[in-house]
């Protein structure tokens, strides 16, 4: 097995990335459990908007702020071509599909 390509990071913008992240992944797994396990949630009405609700009290313009943040410090580490290349592999949200 080959080597893995390895390069120095600056501590603080590991501990930035890793905090939003831990943040986003412990989050969306306690919403998850908590709507998730609700049976015929996504037929109810009602929880589809405490879901709705919960989520927009989550997904703040600070959160996206401290998500950008992160993002930033870590690009400096990645080169133009290489982000270009991952950004056309990731699955983005598709809004498409929103009726107006």
């Amino acid at each position: 097995m080959a080597p893995k390509k390895a390069i120095e990071v600056a501590h603080d913008d590991v501990l930035a990335a890793w905090s939003i992240l831990e943040n986003l992944a412990v989050s969306f797994d306690q919403i998850g459990a908590v709507f998730g396990s609700l049976k015929h949630a996504a037929d109810d009405p009602k929880q589809q908007k405490a879901l709705q609700a919960a989520l927009a009290a989550y997904v703040t313009p600070t959160l996206v702020q401290e998500i950008n943040d992160a993002r930033t410090r870590l690009g400096q580490y990645v080169p133009d071509e290489e982000a270009e290349s991952l950004s056309e592999q990731i699955a983005y949200w598709d809004y498409a599909g929103l009726s107006e």
